[in-house]
């Protein structure tokens, strides 16, 4: 009797310290909170209010906010586009693909801003892999200020941990290419696959980000095949913040949120050690999100400021390794340095981010478009996506031509 009363009291112990460990009364993050992340009922407001999922640090609004201007005559939107020899429904798309806001920028002026599903202009909507953008922005920044002496300097020149480590001897442009040649499976729908268990030891586990990427190995030579894993990026921000002596958030902080005169407070989520996620999870008002689509477009320069390296953009979007282009790694699309580029691109490329994050950039009209959405199809879509943004570039282009007089 005495050694069933042990044993009982033995597994109460165990369900309480288990419930205690899943609930987490004691803080506001905790698994039962952070596996709803995706469920259907709960995905919508997480996606714009990541603050109650993760931890975070706050980007403050600039200084001097300054409001994007607003053209005198706004644009609209096509009724359809084409898209595999088919007409598509606009507003059709827009629901399907389940648009959260839809920002349309032509000549530096807005054209179009809208807001879907309950959400506000004052919504920050997070960028998932948008955000590996920003940290390339970044790392060009810290290129040009002299805080990294060359692309091609390994990863170990700046993260002395990872000497004698797969990522050690990789170089920083490699890592911009997604050309690491580190071993890591990044398939979303296979639970036992890299990126998942990533997820779960950081998320659940309260593993470091840094820690948990650091030692994977090396499947190939670097800089021969293009493979997109998000590790690259992790890796990348932990070279930038040993570089600048400084977090990646506080360097956006300075180096773009000031000068780009940005509107709204940002958030950055964190790792249980207080380091960014910095291959997801940068959280930005929509009208925010533009600015940095024109800041590309207008080749790094912002109220008469070289904020990006002269040429960066150029050699960002128009890589010559033929392993690069279209149809390497995914059909409809291309990469260069942590931007991505649509098949036969005219000047376009784009930032781009699961679930249906997306800022599109055509350089030939000066439009910028930015789409967040919460689609849980955005894989098989994101062809569609790219002939959505094309015909709406199309349709701003025909009705903002002045007529001969």
């Amino acid at each position: 009797m005495r050694k069933r009363t042990l044993l009982l009291l033995a597994l109460i112990a165990a369900l309480v310290a288990v419930l205690l460990w899943w609930f987490r009364p004691w803080s506001p993050y905790s698994p039962s909170v952070m596996t709803r992340l995706f469920h259907p009922e709960y995905r919508l407001d997480n996606f714009r209010a990541m603050e109650n999922v993760f931890p975070y640090v706050i980007l403050p609004a600039s200084d001097t906010p300054t409001p994007l201007p607003r053209a005198a005559t706004p644009g609209d939107l096509p009724q359809t586009f084409r898209h595999n020899g088919e007409d598509i429904d606009v507003g059709e798309f827009l629901t399907r693909t389940e648009t959260t806001g839809l920002m349309v920028l032509q000549d530096g002026e807005v054209q179009l801003e809208q807001y879907f599903q309950g959400t506000e202009p004052t919504s920050r909507l997070t960028s998932w892999s948008m955000a590996k953008t920003v940290v390339s922005t970044l790392v060009a920044i810290a290129h040009e200020d002299g805080h990294i002496g060359s692309l091609d300097d390994k990863v170990s020149d700046y993260v002395p941990a990872l000497k004698g480590k797969a990522y050690g001897d990789v170089s920083i442009q490699h890592l911009l290419m997604m050309a690491s040649g580190i071993d890591f499976d990044e398939t979303y729908h296979k639970h036992t696959s890299d990126i998942n268990l990533l997820f779960y030891r950081v998320f659940l586990l309260g593993a470091s980000a840094r820690d948990v990427v650091a030692s994977h190995p090396a499947a190939q030579p670097s800089g021969e095949r293009f493979h997109y894993i998000s590790p690259n990026t992790q890796i990348l921000a932990w070279v930038l913040a040993e570089a600048v002596g400084s977090s990646v958030s506080a360097y956006a902080s300075e180096q773009l949120w000031q000068p780009l005169g940005m509107e709204d407070d940002a958030l950055w989520n964190l790792d249980q050690h207080g380091i960014e996620l910095a291959f997801c999870c940068l959280n930005v008002t929509l009208r925010d999100y533009a600015k940095l689509g024109q800041l590309h477009l207008q080749q790094g320069v912002w109220n008469y400021q070289q904020i990006l390296p002269e040429g960066w953009v150029f050699s960002a979007t128009r890589r010559p390794e033929p392993w690069m282009a279209s149809g390497h790694g995914y059909a409809e699309r291309g990469y260069g340095y942590h931007l991505w580029t649509p098949t036969e691109p005219d000047g376009e490329y784009f930032f781009n981010g699961v679930w249906g994050q997306t800022i599109w950039v055509a350089e030939n009209p000066g439009v910028v478009i930015v789409k967040t959405s919460v689609d849980p199809d955005f894989r098989p879509h994101t062809a569609e996506m790219i002939s959505f943004m094309r015909g709406v570039t199309a349709h701003l282009s025909r009705t903002s031509e002045k007529p001969d007089t």
